[in-house]
């Protein structure tokens, strides 16, 4: 079998295209970040089928050019970081590898869980039609009640999300990125977080004044504008 020229990630995508996975967007960022040529083939939840029928399971998902499949945002990460090291995604080395490994962990079981009560509900309007039902459908059952009541109370849950980013502010402070003077790793994890939201939710997570606003605008532009090219909601 002949070898393909670029890797081919699978990326899951809004009706209109806009990708929309809070795990495919640090991945995005980080190949970005590494300047590694690859090819994007964009999915809808109903073209699953495509990504189980090349081996994988999920999204994000990266075929290698030998055919190597590496099937969870943190396994391509390694990988990457593996067969591209420079420059690194991990600044200061094993520390910057740990630092990582909190941040991912916290956003996975701290800030994600917040933010999916605060945006659940408006997804639906970004799904492609064939998509509407499943997506309704299977949160409602994984929430145990409709969307709309589940986010009923997003309103009140500023104060706890405000307080969940704020040792992100206090990181910020110190270079204007997470990770220091310049974005790594930990900036694209946040930054899959967020972006996430801006892309599917019209509803409003901080204001101007917040030094995540500022961060958020800075990490939009980068790489040509990669994150900012994505219309918001």
């Amino acid at each position: 079998m002949t070898e393909a020229t670029t890797p081919l990630l699978y990326d899951l995508v809004t009706g209109d295209g806009r990708s929309l996975s809070p795990w495919c967007w640090p991945v995005k960022m980080a190949i970005a970040h590494k300047n590694i040529a690859v090819e994007t083939k964009p999915l809808i939840f109903s073209e699953k089928d495509q990504v189980i029928t090349a081996g994988g399971k999920t999204f994000p998902f990266l075929v290698e050019t030998d055919g190597q499949i590496y099937d969870d945002s943190r396994l391509i990460i390694d990988h990457l970081e593996k067969k591209y090291p420079e420059p690194t995604l991990f600044p200061g080395g094993v520390s910057g590898l740990s630092h990582y490994q909190l941040v991912f962990r916290y956003c996975q079981a701290t800030l994600f869980p917040t933010l999916v009560s605060m945006i659940l509900v408006d997804i639906p309007d970004v799904l492609d039609p064939r998509d509407k039902d499943y997506f309704i459908t299977s949160r409602e059952k994984r929430v145990g009640m409709p969307l709309a009541d589940y986010c009923a109370k997003r309103e009140e849950l500023r104060p706890t999300l405000n307080n969940q980013l704020d040792p992100f502010r206090k990181a910020m402070a110190v270079g204007g990125f997470i990770c220091g003077d310049a974005p790594a790793m930990s900036d694209y994890m946040l930054f899959g977080m967020l972006q996430w939201a801006r892309v599917t939710s019209p509803f409003e997570l901080y204001d101007q004044y917040d030094d995540i606003w500022d961060w958020m605008e800075k990490m939009l532009d980068l790489y040509d504008g990669l994150g900012r090219n994505t219309a918001k909601a």
